[in-house]
């Protein structure tokens, strides 16, 4: 029987005991940093600047961010074109200057680093306790194919050709033809996942 080695400590994620060590650790350090982020958002102002507050800044532009790419829909977070990439990239320059208002200063690039994260947590946990809030943040799955049917008016609204459901077919599956997909859905991250007919069920079986 193998001897357990006493130099190999466990590292978190390894069981649950130490799963939930790191959960708690992270729990309490949003603890601290939450309160600490509302007070800096009183007290450490960047004069120059039309919102002076860094935390409120950063809010702000991450609210704003996060609503124009989620009026761009669900495909536009899956495959970036090259006109995707320059427009992130002309985005990231442009939003750069609004939060920082020239302010170099070490402490306000943590505060801004410390105001988005905390922001993403915080509606993760709005996401996790309510349903509403979660199919508004993230949307839900649409069905392009029913039954074998694409459904074209879904495919329209999401910006969906019938050649991008073959080539989700080709690339999971194998599978060569429409015939041989019973459901096609846009997951809410932008990929589409199939499900095939069962092997006797196809049409082309039929």
């Amino acid at each position: 029987m193998p001897t357990r080695r006493s130099g190999n400590k466990p590292k978190f994620g390894d069981s649950e005991r130490y799963d939930r060590i790191a959960h708690n650790l992270r729990n309490g350090a949003w603890a601290v940093i939450v309160p600490a982020l509302i007070v800096a958002a009183f007290f450490w102002n960047s004069p120059d600047a039309a919102i002076p507050s860094v935390v409120v800044r950063a809010f702000l532009i991450y609210a704003f961010v996060l609503l124009v790419m989620r009026l761009a829909g669900k495909r536009t977070l899956a495959e970036m074109s090259t006109f995707d990439l320059v427009v992130i990239l002309i985005i990231s320059e442009a939003i750069q200057p609004a939060m920082t208002a020239d302010d170099t200063r070490m402490t306000t690039a943590v505060l801004l680093v410390l105001t988005i994260l905390a922001t993403d947590a915080m509606l993760g946990l709005v996401k996790e306790r309510s349903q509403t809030a979660n199919r508004l943040l993230d949307d839900i799955p649409t069905v392009l194919v029913k039954e074998g049917k694409l459904r074209r008016e879904a495919m329209a609204r999401e910006r969906i050709e019938e050649d991008d459901i073959l080539e989700a077919a080709r690339e999971k599956l194998g599978l060569d033809s429409l015939d041989q997909i019973r459901f096609a859905l846009l997951e809410r991250t932008g990929g589409i996942s199939i499900i095939p007919w069962p092997t006797e069920s196809t049409p082309r079986a039929r």
